[in-house]
């Protein structure tokens, strides 16, 4: 991975940590919104976020309340990135980023929203591309490692050969040697 992407990968993250804190306070449930909806989540334990997520979905399927439904979209895209989630899902808080822009197209952050979730799909895409560049280097790291035994083998064997050429080469000189005591015992038979 380049060393740029990192970078921009940590960027991402720092602007959503930045925009989720911003966005808190800036789109807090007024009047008789569910409680669900006038928490902060900075304040939730990483660990009830799966919870919470299934209590805001429940409301935006169920609610009486058009406007409470709408919101409840927009705080399970929030419960989705937020920076205490343990596990976030970028792509479901897109999703639902989706869902709320259209049932909200007329609301004055509008445009403060579609920013975010435009950063939110880069950062999305971002960490998909990093984890499918981890994957590819663990890939070749293994090739890397399974070359090197197969080089370590193959210089084994070579090793092995050139000993084997020499011995031979040693055999081929007593060979020589002893033809020519044969050559030199057949002219003294002969005179």
């Amino acid at each position: 991975m380049k060393p740029g992407a990192i970078h921009q990968v940590i960027l991402f993250f720092i602007i959503v940590v930045l925009l989720s804190a911003g966005c808190c306070s800036l789109f807090r449930a007024h009047g008789l919104a569910p409680p669900v909806l006038r928490e902060d989540f900075s304040k939730l334990d990483p660990k009830d976020f799966p919870e919470k997520i299934k209590q805001l979905e429940e409301i935006s399927q169920n609610h009486k309340s058009m406007s409470v439904r709408t919101r409840a979209l927009f705080y399970i895209a929030l419960a989705h990135m937020h920076y205490n989630n343990p596990a976030p899902d970028y792509s479901q808080a897109v999703e639902y980023l989706d869902k709320y822009i259209a049932l909200e197209s007329d609301n004055k952050d509008i445009d403060e929203i579609v920013a975010w979730k435009s950063t939110l799909h880069t950062l999305d895409s971002s960490l998909r591309e990093y984890k499918k560049l981890e994957g590819s280097y663990a890939l070749l790291k293994k090739e890397y490692e399974r070359a090197s035994k197969n080089r370590e083998f193959l210089n084994k064997v070579i090793e092995n050969q050139k000993k084997e050429i020499e011995s031979l080469k040693e055999t081929i000189r007593k060979l020589d040697a002893v033809q020519q005591e044969i050559e030199k015992k057949k002219k003294g038979i002969k005179r």
